[in-house]
């Protein structure tokens, strides 16, 4: 068996080889053959050099960085198109949810799609530190889930979680996806909907992290995450 992993860093020199560390001995443990691809969306700390040096050691490694920032769904999508393994999996570089990415991988064996979803009847918010930052990013986060849902008459309620996995289509680099930044997620899952394909949904247990590339009081990036749903909403309606 063999699996490629697809990960988007952005200034992550703290915990980016340590996370590979812990993703190769998993990948290892289950006897997989496999590659894994950092795409770095231009870092402005030491990020890539970091990474540039462990790959001269792991071959397996494979390394590559964005010219300008160009977002997270142009990182991913670049990343898949360089892959060559049919089984995919997309983390983001804080390795969220990693206890269940041994589960993950296993139910590809028997689903074309498989996620992460927070808001599974059976996942739970652990988190106990509720403050005001986080109540308004869960509301947001429920408030564009509520629009996705209806719009698109999808029943999966959360399309946005860092961990995901999915056999890669044969016509992926013939597929058009309109997201740049925010929203591959989105547009890869509806992918999967249309076409009728097998989906699995994973409960989990979760906290909401204050860390985020998407700040509640940013006007300008807001105004470009509503603008970009705007457009995939047009365009999948085509």
């Amino acid at each position: 068996m063999s699996i490629s992993i697809i990960i988007p860093c952005f200034n992550s020199e703290k915990y980016i080889l340590k996370n590979i560390e812990k993703l190769k001995k998993v990948i290892q443990k289950i006897n997989y053959k496999y590659e894994i691809i950092i795409i770095d969306d231009c870092s402005n700390d030491k990020t890539y050099e970091i990474l540039k040096n462990f790959h001269l050691k792991n071959k397996n490694i494979k390394i590559f960085k964005n010219d300008y920032n160009k977002g997270k769904s142009y990182s991913l999508i670049k990343g898949i198109k360089k892959s060559k393994f049919t089984k995919i999996i997309i983390i983001d570089s804080d390795l969220p949810y990693f206890s269940k990415l041994n589960i993950l991988i296993k139910k590809l064996d028997n689903y074309d799609f498989v996620l992460i979803n927070r808001r599974h009847k059976k996942s739970k918010n652990i988190g106990t530190d509720f403050n005001s930052y986080q109540i308004i990013r869960l509301y947001i986060g429920y408030i564009i889930n509520f629009i996705i849902r209806m719009y698109f008459s999808i029943r999966i309620k959360d399309t946005q979680a860092g961990l995901k996995g999915f056999i890669k289509p044969k016509n992926f680099l013939r597929i058009k996806f309109f997201s740049n930044r925010f929203f591959f997620d989105l547009e890869l899952l509806l992918y999967f909907i249309y076409k009728k394909k097998k989906i699995f949904s994973i409960p989990v247990f979760f906290k909401i992290s204050t860390d985020s590339n998407i700040k509640i009081f940013d006007f300008k990036k807001n105004f470009e995450v509503i603008k970009e749903l705007l457009i995939i909403c047009f365009r999948q309606k085509i």
